[in-house]
């Protein structure tokens, strides 16, 4: 084989999985990725992985330690403390037998360096039971900031479309 196609054959996969490491790894990913830990925590399902109160941990892990929520009714709106929003989970969890949230045009811009704002078009899908469904679309606007290598979910704004 010649040298230049060994070069090649290389240096084609290592470019790749370096520019695969800095998208995974870039500022705008891990933000995508915590916003989608914040929303799946609300999900529940017949096949859904963990307990209320695993999902209330998760949740509590990526809060700051102030969370600002304003939102509409049935939502509290307010500044609560992580482990607050982990109990109102737990009880949101207990009290519906399935929710599924779909998210569309999910885009994040940063403000500062270390402030992020993730924001989607929310789609949830709640049953309380039979006959009861509810349907209910956001416009949903996460505020993150960056706290060492962690991001943490500061304020969230719920507006109804």
């Amino acid at each position: 084989m010649k040298t230049w196609l060994k070069l090649l054959l290389f240096l084609v996969p290592a470019v790749a999985a370096t520019l695969y490491v800095l998208w995974r790894f870039s500022p705008e990913q891990a933000v995508i990725r915590r916003a989608e830990v914040l929303l799946t925590c609300l999900e529940k399902s017949t096949l859904s992985t963990g307990t209320p109160s695993d999902k209330a941990e998760r949740l509590q892990e990526v809060l700051s330690p102030a969370l600002e929520i304003q939102a509409p009714h049935p939502v509290e709106s307010g500044v609560i403390s992580p482990a607050q929003a982990g109990r109102m989970l737990k009880d949101f969890l207990n009290s519906i037998t399935s929710c599924k949230i779909s998210r569309k045009e999910e885009s994040v811009s940063f403000p500062a360096e270390d402030h992020a704002i993730y924001q989607a078009a929310i789609f949830a899908e709640i049953a309380q039971g039979p006959g009861r469904k509810y349907h209910m679309q956001y416009h949903c606007r996460i505020e993150f900031k960056r706290s060492g290598h962690d991001w943490l979910a500061e304020a969230i704004v719920l507006t109804p479309v």
